[in-house]
């Protein structure tokens, strides 16, 4: 019926079967076959013969005007449907340096399509909330909990905080002595005050500072250099070739965002590469 629709449409455009037979490939018998049987079709008479012309009857016009647009709807369609697909949205996630660095990204990439885009911004905690409020990342993977009215957060890893650079029998001793002198880094205070209160049950008398880096990486290399010790994430830890010290203290990891932005198929994204990573990691463990 549609392909007889086209042949009327093609006769009212034209005037006439012939000069439409013309436009559509067709004779003349088989386009005024195709007019009749769409108008037993319609039920109604939408054309008249005006001497050698063919005019459109009142409820043709309005059919005219109908099959019109229902074929520019169809060609924009086509249109549409053979241009390139839209690449998806970048996405836009912040991570806490440690963790983003060292366990998120390597977990994430895999599963991240080759057309999706990733901006990716390492950053301390408090700067990743100010972006997600700014409108400049949508999601934010830290250590800390978030607590208001515009953001949800939600556990989706661990991660283990160790000692590190601590040489002697008991490292834990020299912490609580105050002979053990540190190396930090931006937001150390989170990260030491955590260990301190699992390992010591507190802050230790004092806490003698050498080295201070802006970057944990920086900080590591420092240690790494037999400069102080410090307390970081594991994985970043041991990626300068630093074994633990002393005992560790396990630390929850938070996907951030809106309820809307924790809705999205990104965030589903960044949920599952963690969960294959932790399953990758246990499966690690219990390996003989």
């Amino acid at each position: 019926m549609l392909r007889r629709a086209m042949v009327f449409h093609a006769v009212g455009a034209a005037g006439g079967i012939s000069a439409a037979g013309e436009r559509l490939g067709k004779s003349p018998p088989a386009v005024h076959a195709d007019l009749r049987r769409f108008e037993r079709e319609v039920g109604a008479a939408l054309t008249e013969r005006v001497g050698r012309s063919i005019r459109l009857t009142q409820k043709g016009r309005t059919m005219f005007d109908a099959i019109g647009r229902a074929l520019g709807d169809i060609d924009r369609a086509c249109a549409s449907a053979s241009e390139p697909a839209e690449a998806p949205l970048p996405l836009r996630l912040g991570a806490v340096t440690g963790f983003g660095r060292y366990r998120l990204v390597p977990a994430l990439l895999p599963r991240l399509a080759a057309t999706q885009s990733l901006l990716l911004r390492t950053d301390r905690h408090d700067a990743l909330i100010a972006a997600l409020t700014q409108g400049e990342i949508d999601l934010a993977v830290t250590y800390r909990p978030v607590v208001a009215a515009t953001f949800e957060a939600r556990i989706v890893a661990s991660e283990e905080l160790v000692l590190v650079g601590a040489d002697g029998a008991d490292p834990v001793a020299t912490v609580q002595d105050g002979s053990l002198r540190f190396v930090t880094y931006d937001e150390y205070d989170y990260v030491f005050a955590r260990w301190f209160a699992e390992a010591l049950g507190g802050q230790p008398p004092s806490l003698p500072r050498h080295d201070h880096f802006d970057e944990l990486e920086e900080a590591l290399a420092s240690v790494a250099a037999g400069r102080g010790a410090t307390i970081a994430p594991a994985d970043a830890c041991a990626a300068f070739g630093l074994a633990p010290c002393g005992p560790p203290c396990a630390n929850a990891i938070y996907l951030v965002g809106t309820v809307h932005a924790l809705a999205t198929a990104e965030a589903e994204l960044v949920l599952q590469s963690l969960a294959a990573d932790r399953a990758h990691d246990h499966a690690r463990m219990i390996a003989p």
